[in-house]
Order: C-alpha cells, then structure tokens, then sequence
C-alpha cells in the first residue's frame, strides 16, 4: 500500500512539475496559488484535526503574515527588507501571536474557544480600515512588481509548488512523530490523555503555534505571488473555504487537507464560476461553495479519503 501511495504521489508531483509547460499562464497562476492554499488547509487541519479544536480564526495568522511582509519590504514603513528576510519574520510573527492567543483561549473549549477565535478576523478587518494610512484600508496596497518572486509566471509557479511540497512535508513529519501521536492523544479523549501524564494545554499550545507559523508564511507567500495585499485574507470567505476543503478531504487524516484544499480551490476559482455563470438566474460562486459544505456535512462528515479508505478495504475482503 505506501509503495502504491508513493507512486502515485511521485506521478502527481510529475504531472504538476510540466503543468507550466504545458498549459497557459492563466492555468500556471491559479495552480500555483492552489499550492499555497493547500498549505492553508494543512496547517488548520494540524489544530482541527489532530488536537480537536475548534479555531475559526485561522485566517488571522494568514493576514499577519501576509501584511507583516508586505510592510517590512514594501518600504510603506520606511523599509524594504528582501523578502527572503520578510516571508519567515511573517511566519514568525504569526506564530508569536498564536502563542498570545493560544495560552489566552485554549482553556476554552468547543463553543466558547470557536467564537472568540472567530472574532479574531473581524476585529483584524476594522483596525486595516481604521488604520488605512499603513495597511490600505478594505482595498489593501500592492508591494509592487520589484517585491515579487519574479516577472516569469512559470518562476512563481514553482517557488509555488516548492514551498507546498517542503511544508508538506514538514508538517507531515511532525504529525507522524511522537509530538504527533499525543496530539491525538489530546483529540480523541482528554481526561485519559492527562492521565497518562500528557500535559493538554501545553500539546494544543504546540499545535496551534505550529498551525499559525505555516499559515503566516503561506500568507507571506501568497503576497510576493499576487503583488498585493488586503483584508481579504482575514475574511470568512477565506475561512469558510479552508473548512469546506479539510472537511470535504477528510478532516484528520492530512492527506484529506491536501487533497481538499486543491480540489475545492479549482472549483471555487474555475468550475464555481463557469456554472454561476451558466446558470439562467444569478449565482455567486461563493453561494454554490457554501451549498456544498451543506451538502458534504450531510451526506459524506468523514470525507472522500476516509469514505475511499472503506470502499477499498470494503473490495478487498
């Protein structure tokens, strides 16, 4: 079975290694920022999925990673650090505040921890307006061409893709290791886990810096290969899009929160609109989203990858 899930992965890396090559700049821009929406997807499944908890202010450290790049190396505040510097000073800003917050609301649980990290997003939207002479208001600024990866679309693909396949890879080696196994320790039965001598709050603190720093150089990353920057990195849109993705794969099994993320990213971006479009009355494509998060819940909670993993398992015997 890994030899096969190998394969498959090394055919699909393969595939997306060519795209560029093969496809127009149109298809090469939005691919690449599916890469770095993935890396959205498996950071907050780190939290949801293997501690159990229920952040739906995730899109916050994506923003403060975003504009903690754009203003370092922008020169909007009198800096133009390179953005080698400012796209891991995003991330780490961003873990930084998930440390404040996490030892803040990580006592709470269920309803109470979803709503005030909910909050979080909205509260970043209105201090961007109120201070619009730094972050640019609602409309956001750009950092200008010189503060991106690169004029070449196909260059800004790959970095893309590189940086999807490392923090894949790293997050997916902290999930496997011993750090990972108390994570879902922690999800699956709390008392129990602290009765073993597993210190809860501290595991959720860990993963939900973990969780923040990836998505803060997500965030970052998503700026230098769009030239902008605005608040539509902390919406819900955003936040309801990364759920929508990690529930629809399979939330927990990490593999879902990649296979999610990707899926859902093209069809909001291309298949959504196509069909809104199509349709003889009129649709936005974030309705047709948001009707298919109803849909999954009801009818497929465990995901394609849990659901896939049964149908297999169910032919085999």
């Amino acid at each position: 079975m890994k030899a096969s899930l190998y394969i498959a992965i090394s055919l699909v890396i393969a595939v997306f290694a060519v795209m560029p090559l093969i496809s127009s700049s149109s298809i090469a821009y939005m691919l690449g920022l599916a890469f770095i929406f993935v890396v959205y997807c498996v950071s907050w499944d780190i939290v949801a999925g293997y501690t159990g908890q229920v952040n739906l202010g995730h899109t916050v450290f994506i923003g403060i990673g975003a504009y903690t790049t754009a203003l370092l190396s922008s020169g909007r505040i009198g800096m133009h650090l390179p953005i080698w510097i400012t796209i891991p000073t995003g991330g780490a800003i961003a873990l930084l505040f998930g440390l404040w917050i996490g030892v803040i609301c990580l006592r709470l649980k269920g309803y109470y921890l979803a709503l005030v990290t909910a909050v979080l997003p909205l509260i970043f939207i209105q201090l961007a307006n109120i201070f619009s002479g730094i972050f640019g208001g609602y409309e956001g600024f750009s950092v200008g061409l010189s503060r991106g990866f690169s004029p070449d679309i196909s260059v800004r693909y790959y970095i893309a893709m590189l940086f999807m396949l490392v923090s894949i890879a790293a997050m997916y080696a902290i999930v496997k290791s011993r750090m990972g196994v108390k994570f879902r320790a922690v999800r699956d039965d709390e008392e129990l886990a602290e009765a073993v001598g597993i210190n809860i709050v501290r595991y959720k603190l860990i993963a939900f810096c973990i969780s923040a720093f990836f998505a803060g150089m997500a965030g970052a990353m998503t700026v230098h290969y769009r030239l902008t920057v605005g608040v539509d990195l902390f919406d819900i849109p955003l936040m309801l899009a990364v759920i929508l993705s990690v529930i629809t794969g399979g939330i927990g099994t990490f593999y879902g929160a990649v296979i999610g993320g990707f899926a859902i990213f093209i069809a909001k971006n291309w298949f959504f609109r196509m069909l809104a479009d199509a349709l003889p009355v009129p649709v936005s494509d974030d309705l047709l989203l948001y009707v298919l998060l109803i849909v999954l819940i009801l009818k497929m909670p465990e995901g394609v990858v849990n659901r896939l993993e049964a149908f297999l398992s169910s032919r085999s015997q």
